[in-house]
């Protein structure tokens, strides 16, 4: 779905330079309805995210409330975890006070929570991390993430006990080896939510479809909806989101701009070699405008920039290397052209070897 969006935002760009015409609108399939955020600052004073596991007829009525706020045209889907401490009577995490509760206590507090939100048959769709959250102690969301150990056995239960329902498993899955394993290990399950790990290695991911959907239709489905001109390599990629990054520029000043628009390709070849070296050249890439606008400096000049360069809308920073440039340059400049040209399917041939 996220590539099918971006293919959208892409064609959007280039019928505008075509003078095509205008926007697009925001077609959302589905709403959800987070209920694991475990932040102090939204679970502890703002009394949702995850402190919502807490009251399931709460969750309830709210799922009702987006359903009927879509007209009814849209799924409402919940991600949750599979508990809190305060729902389980831990009046201070420990891991011992922790490991002494029976699991069959603890999963009957998830059963709890999963039937009274589904009760009236509008969400069915849950995602859950598979790890309590820990409300009552000043946990961090990196401790959130990491010290409750995680319990997938409960997710797979769920998917047994409630076959009218749908369950994916979330939590502590950073590749995409990972994933095929829980759900080889668990058909049952709908899917698996990752965050993190797609974050910080989204080319790990380029072949999910074929690897986890082949043979069941969907991998060819995703294909038709993102159209057959998607990138095959990353050199590819960074030719087509050179394009998009300099729509954006070209629409918006690249002094407010350039960092996000740089650092949206940094994770592009982790794992690489020299890849931190292109994130070094990312990270100065996207530092230009701010040195051009204050009268350059030694980077910029070393760049081919002048310095008190103007931002012209619909065309961008006057008189200098636009950013779709400046960024294949540095990508030919550390990276080899093996890792450049690399398919998708080769990186998951070599990272099922390394893993």
């Amino acid at each position: 779905a996220s590539l099918a969006v971006w293919e959208q935002s892409r064609r959007r760009a280039s019928e505008e330079e075509e003078g095509g015409g205008g926007g697009f609108p925001c077609e959302y399939t589905a709403l959800n309805l987070n209920c694991g955020c475990p932040s102090p600052k939204v679970a502890g004073k703002g009394c949702f995210g995850a402190a919502l596991m807490d009251d399931p007829i709460l969750v309830r009525e709210c799922v009702r409330a987006m359903r009927d706020g879509s007209g009814g045209t849209l799924p409402v889907t919940v991600k949750c975890r599979i508990g809190t401490d305060a729902s389980l009577g831990l009046e201070r995490f420990t891991r011992e006070g922790y490991g002494a509760i029976e699991d069959g206590r603890e999963y009957s507090k998830l059963r709890e929570f999963v039937e009274t939100v589904a009760s009236d048959g509008i969400a069915t769709d849950f995602q859950i991390h598979a790890r309590i959250a820990v409300l009552t102690k000043s946990f961090s969301p990196a401790d959130n993430r990491k010290v409750p150990p995680l319990k997938y056995e409960y997710v797979r239960r769920l998917t047994e006990d409630y076959p009218e329902l749908t369950f994916s498993l979330n939590g502590g899955i950073e590749t995409l080896y990972r994933a095929r394993e829980e759900l080889e290990r668990c058909p049952t399950l709908a899917g698996i939510m990752v965050g993190r790990g797609m974050a910080a290695d989204p080319w790990g991911f380029a072949c999910a479809d074929e690897v986890l959907y082949a043979g069941n239709g969907a991998g060819a489905d995703a294909d038709d909806e993102v159209g057959d001109d998607r990138p095959k390599n990353r050199l590819e990629l960074l030719e087509s989101y050179g394009r998009h990054a300099d729509h954006e520029e070209s629409i918006k000043d690249p002094i407010y701009i350039r960092r996000f628009v740089a650092k949206a390709v940094s994770p592009l070849f982790a794992g690489e070699p020299n890849a931190k070296k292109f994130r070094i050249a990312l990270d100065r890439i996207g530092g230009l405008p701010k040195q051009l606008r204050n009268g350059g400096s030694n980077n910029s000049k070393k760049s081919g920039a002048t310095e008190g360069a103007e931002w012209i809308p619909g065309v961008g920073l006057d008189g200098q290397t636009k950013v779709s440039e400046l960024i294949l340059n540095a990508a030919h400049e550390h990276l080899s052209d093996e890792v450049l040209r690399s398919t998708p399917r080769e990186g998951w041939e070599r990272r099922q070897w390394e893993e």
